[in-house]
């Protein structure tokens, strides 16, 4: 019989772009976690929402729409990302809505009770102040020269466009200062899951505990 959690650990995993916080979310997913990506759900939100849509539209034109209604992500970026006051207004129309649906997948996560942590993976968790969801908070950390080489190799982002993104989020030496923990992932594939695996197995002693103090009856 498959053992039932009814307090699972509730875990951001944060860092900054390409510092791979995605890639340790996988790896927790791999040892049984259950994972929420916020920027996929972002994007699913400004894909199917249609009050969403409406105020894209109104702030950023007709051109951040393909013709078959599909968002351009790629001109919606280069617009949001130009300036700060530009970005501010891409994440009040989008951020509200994305944690109100976050927390309640992390709900719906947490009444399941098949996960011993429930997981989001997003890089903006100190920016959006969502922090105080969480039991833990784990940051992944590069240095900015190893993640740029990395989003320019992923994605064939320009310098200018990287380090306009990395201006507008909390630099990566703030919020390894405010994190419970801290994976570097400046090495090899193997030693960040090495290290991630070690902060994965602190996290489920973390969820015992939290287990035996008070059990959720539902």
């Amino acid at each position: 019989m498959r053992k039932r959690y009814h307090n699972p650990l509730l875990v951001a995993i944060t860092g900054g772009i390409g510092s791979g916080q995605t890639t340790v979310a996988k790896m927790f997913e791999k040892w049984g976690a259950k994972v929420i990506n916020a920027d996929l759900k972002a994007k699913e939100i400004m894909q199917k929402d249609r009050e969403i849509r409406r105020a894209l539209q109104r702030t950023f034109g007709n051109s951040v729409f393909f013709r078959n209604g599909r968002l351009n992500t790629k001109r919606l970026a280069e617009l949001a990302f130009k300036d700060e006051l530009h970005t501010q207004k891409l994440n009040q129309i989008v951020h509200p809505r994305m944690v109100s649906y976050i927390v309640d997948e992390m709900e719906e996560a947490r009444f399941s009770k098949r996960y011993p942590l429930v997981v989001i993976d997003a890089a903006l968790v100190y920016e959006i102040n969502i922090e105080q969801l969480f039991d833990a908070i784990v940051v992944v950390y590069a240095p900015l020269d190893e993640r740029y080489r990395r989003v320019r190799q992923r994605d064939g982002m320009s310098k200018q466009e990287f380090f306009s993104r990395v201006d507008r989020q909390i630099p990566l030496e703030e919020k390894r200062k405010w994190a419970d923990f801290v994976i570097d992932n400046s090495g090899s594939y193997e030693e960040t899951e090495k290290e991630a695996r070690r902060i994965f197995e602190k996290l489920l002693r973390l969820q015992t505990k939290k287990e035996k103090q008070g059990v959720a009856i539902n």
